[in-house]
């Protein structure tokens, strides 16, 4: 009896134990002081999940290696948080870079799963992106699962793995870091350690504290810590940093050092004298289609259309992050061979073919968010791109290799940009095009026989609303495009006969012909005709994000111009006087909207 009073005793005792085992210190994180922090929150039961460590540790070692660790540590207590944070997809490229996976664990019940310092056999999946499936030139990229066993809700999850790039930082390297993040950060950190006498630009923005600096063994440490940092605010932006405290970063010693390495591929040195630029990079074949393509094409902008319709025939766009083949982009002449490309690839084969058409041709990155430009920070890290500037007689164009598009536009030279044209290494950084804009549309209408209308129109768009682009080229839907526009206005309008007086990038005057079919009357024997907003206006240039229905946001609208409010968007609606038309109160059109 004794024993097994004993015995009782023991397992007692090992429970309680185990049940009061410490989390421990983890990369030099105190992890039961950060939840007990975690737990002191208001509301923490009712968190969808709480992080108590997001951290960055970049580090450039004396050969040039770039080596990335990343470590987070969180408390997850719903299926939201389940779904963000577990089971993480980490891409990385294979064939310059190795992928360490250092800590991939459980916290529940008193104890880690599968182990505290083991790692699960099944819990690191190595994958390739369904997007690669038939894109061998790109099977060095993966996209490794880290998977956490012994999930259930609530617990607490912790990941950390590095990513070593051989050579990555040999000739500078650059990043970002933004210290919101979507739940509610305990400590947000990023750290940059480079050998000494490496000089560092930083810049910190909105809030961001200044780095605490170490030098020690050779190496000097910048570290970026905040803390209690509260979620970012909704609808989420694409450019985060445009409303949240962010840190930016650069090892490069100029803007034209970041550009001579983002050359490659896109520049060819050991072009031969008395060829054409680009030939030399084609190969004969393309060279020959090229021709062919050409050889009707009466002008610049012609020849500049006819290159974006054969990329669009002959190369696929793979949908990846190019980015880690920044430095390692493909040669036109392959990408054309392989009849696939992702958006670099498919960019440098476009500046070489404008180049070999006679075009001048030059790589252009747009600031995400149409953020300013840090002149003092040389960085890739916030540009999109790249794409491709071509200019020629009477034609300037950006051509976006992703959607294969050629846009005359002013908008398509908005926002702070960041160019060479032919090979100058020289950025130009600053908006690109007046921010002002105006969008009207004019329709004069009279009854028809058949008891609908009819009736003359006028579109006038100009600066960043200008419409040159749909309406412009060989193949452009000018009634269609037309048709669209009046029947967001006018339900049923139909285009008769259309004609331009005015055709510019950056001015368009069309006047057109329409019915409208007669509609059903009301109780009061009165004809609707209901005015709502045009498409294409000024809500077009808006973000995906903004929904003029909410009363509040909180983040700020990015727009694409300086100045948005600079446009105009009025439509006009003139009815013959032979009508009885009701006042603007009692009609179902708004007053501002009619005339």
């Amino acid at each position: 009896m004794k024993r097994t009073i004993l015995l009782s005793i023991m397992v007692v005792l090992m429970a309680t134990t185990a049940a009061a085992a410490p989390l421990g210190v983890s990369s030099g994180r105190d992890l039961d002081a950060l939840l007990a922090r975690a737990r002191a929150l208001p509301d923490f039961a009712a968190r969808d999940a709480v992080l108590l460590c997001e951290a960055r540790s970049t580090t450039v070692t004396p050969g040039g290696d770039l080596a990335v660790r990343v470590h987070q540590v969180v408390w997850i207590a719903t299926r939201s948080g389940l779904q963000s944070y577990a089971d993480l997809r980490v891409p990385w490229h294979a064939g310059t870079s190795t992928l360490a996976v250092l800590k991939l664990r459980t916290w529940r019940d008193g104890r880690w799963w599968p182990d505290a310092e083991r790692i699960g056999p099944t819990a690191v999946v190595e994958t390739l992106p369904y997007a690669l499936e038939h894109a061998a030139d790109y099977a060095d990229l993966r996209e490794t699962m880290l998977l956490h066993d012994g999930v259930e809700l609530p617990c607490l999850l912790e990941t950390e793995y590095e990513i070593v790039e051989r050579g990555g930082a040999q000739a500078g390297a650059d990043g970002a870091w933004v210290f919101t993040r979507r739940d509610h950060a305990l400590v947000s950190e990023c750290a940059l350690s480079v050998p000494e006498g490496v000089a560092v630009r930083h810049a910190e923005r909105r809030g961001a504290p200044a780095p605490t600096v170490v030098t020690a063994d050779g190496a000097t440490t910048l570290t970026w810590r905040l803390e209690d940092v509260p979620p970012y605010g909704l609808p989420a932006l694409a450019a985060p940093q445009a409303g949240s405290p962010s840190v930016l970063w650069s090892t490069w010693e100029s803007w034209r050092d970041l550009g001579d390495a983002l050359a490659q591929g896109f520049e060819d040195d050991a072009l031969p004298s008395g060829e054409l630029p680009g030939d030399f990079l084609l190969g004969v074949a393309l060279r020959d289609t090229l021709a062919a393509r050409l050889d009707r094409a009466p002008d610049d902008r012609s020849r500049a259309q006819a290159i974006a319709h054969l990329l669009d025939e002959g190369v696929r766009h793979v949908r990846v992050d190019d980015r880690p083949w920044r430095a390692a982009t493909r040669s036109p002449a392959r990408t054309w061979e392989t009849a696939y490309g992702h958006g670099r690839d498919r960019a440098a084969l476009a500046t070489a073919l404008f180049r070999a058409a006679g075009l001048s041709a030059g790589r252009l990155y747009r600031a995400r968010g149409g953020l300013p430009i840090d002149p003092d920070v040389p960085s890739a890290a916030e540009l999109d791109g790249p794409f491709v500037e071509v200019a020629g007689s009477g034609l300037k164009a950006v051509y976006d290799p992703a959607t294969g598009r050629l846009a005359e536009a002013p908008a398509a030279f908005a926002g702070p940009l960041w160019r060479w044209l032919d090979g100058s290494t020289q950025p130009a950084a600053g908006p690109a095009a007046d921010a002002a804009g105006r969008f009207r549309l004019d329709l004069a209408l009279s009854p028809a026989d058949d008891g609908g209308w009819r009736g003359t129109g006028r579109l006038l768009t100009e600066g960043l609303l200008s419409s040159h682009d749909r309406l412009a080229g060989l193949d452009a839907d000018a009634c269609g495009y037309l048709a669209a526009v009046v029947a967001s206005v006018l339900a049923g309008a139909e285009i008769v006969a259309a004609n331009p007086a005015t055709l510019r990038p950056d001015l368009v005057v069309y006047g057109f012909e329409i019915t409208v079919p007669a509609g059903e009357p009301d109780d009061g024997g009165r004809l609707p005709l209901t005015l709502v907003a045009p498409r294409d206006g000024l809500v077009s240039l808006l973000p995906a994000d903004v929904r003029l229905h909410d009363e509040a946001r909180a983040t700020p609208v990015l727009s694409p111009g300086a100045c948005p409010r600079a446009c105009g968007c009025p439509s006009t609606l003139a009815i013959a006087n032979s009508c009885a038309c009701p006042t603007p109160a009692n009609s179902s059109t708004p007053p501002a909207a009619s005339s």
